[in-house]
């Protein structure tokens, strides 16, 4: 069946319609269908005007305009009262089904306006997609059952490769240098931690000093990581050097091979927690080695409430990860 499409109202080609169209100039204004679609309502002028909140003069003037336009008349007057006529009547279908599809432009409008009808794409690094990330989506989704999110992880540099092309709505990252073409906002400030194995002699220290390192072997990340090099830096200013190093790649194998007795290791304290039910004892140090986590965000993009959602539920998660490890390390 085809339609006609005018002033915003779709009208079937019923064969009236074609009809009483021949020779007629059709030219109305979505007021007048506004105010048919009252009178269809309330049944009456006066109800019409209440619930449209204008006169009675103007809806009964319009009304008149409207069917002389159109060529056909929707109402038979009795008592006070307007019934429809058939013509009315199917028209008033019409003008339904037309409404229906507005409310659809309407909600469409919402979805895109809220970003429901994006996809947001995250990329991260490996140990904060397993730390942060999980509760922070578990958070988000709670609020948004139907958003679609697409995680990518990338160890350093790769990551930094990926933010530059600036296809991303969100990356997690750690430091607080904002890559270029990125705002940047740090969640997370914290030290990273000594971590020892079970019935270690070191345990009894509530906070060890980094001089008491020297005689224990250790498991590092390999020297082309920031951190290992932080590290380097400072167990050479304090004139200390380390026995034994296993070099790994990831802070989970390093926690893994100090629960099997391999050696200690420093780390940050996201991964190194998730390994205390199996035993592995996390201690303070007696130097700061900061460990920074920030969300970045390309300039180049707009803004989208979805996405500043899922941020905060990144922001809070990263907060209370935090004050959940410091209080860890005071017990």
């Amino acid at each position: 069946m085809s339609e006609l499409v005018h002033f915003g109202i779709i009208v079937s080609s019923h064969s009236f319609i074609n009809e009483l169209h021949k020779g007629t100039n059709m030219n109305f204004s979505f007021r007048q269908v506004e105010i048919f679609k009252a009178i269809m309502i309330t049944g009456t002028v006066t109800g019409a005007s209440l619930f449209l909140g204008t006169s009675q003069p103007t809806v009964s003037r319009e009304l008149a305009q409207f069917e002389s336009s159109i060529g056909m008349r929707l109402f038979e007057r009795n008592k006070g009262r307007l019934k429809p006529t058939r013509q009315g009547t199917a028209l008033y279908s019409e003008v339904l089904k037309s409404y229906e599809g507005l409310e659809r432009v309407k909600a469409a409008a919402n979805f895109i306006r809220l970003g429901i009808r994006e996809k947001l794409n995250i990329i991260s690094l490996p140990v904060l997609s397993q730390t942060i990330l999980p509760t922070s989506f578990m958070r988000f989704i709670e609020r948004y059952p139907d958003i679609n999110i697409s995680l990518t992880t990338r160890d350093s540099p790769a990551i930094e490769n990926m933010i530059a092309s600036q296809g991303f709505d969100i990356g997690v990252i750690e430091g607080i240098t904002p890559p270029s073409g990125t705002s940047i906002e740090q969640v997370m400030d914290i030290d990273e931690v000594c971590i020892l194995p079970p019935n270690h002699p070191l345990i009894s220290e509530s906070c060890i000093d980094i001089h008491l390192l020297r005689d224990y072997s250790f498991v590092h990340l390999g020297p082309n990581d920031p951190y290992r090099y932080q590290l380097d830096r400072i167990f050479s200013d304090h004139g200390i050097s380390r026995s034994s190093i296993i070099e790994v790649d990831n802070a989970a194998a390093i926690c893994r091979m100090v629960l099997k007795g391999l050696g200690i290791s420093i780390i940050n304290p996201l991964v190194a927690r998730s390994y205390v039910p199996q035993g592995l004892v996390l201690r303070k140090l007696s130097v700061t080695v900061p460990f920074n986590v920030s969300i970045v965000r390309p300039l180049s993009l707009g803004t989208s409430l979805v996405a500043d959602y899922l941020v905060d539920c990144i922001r809070q998660t990263a907060a209370e990860m935090r004050l959940e490890t410091l209080y860890d390390l005071q017990s």
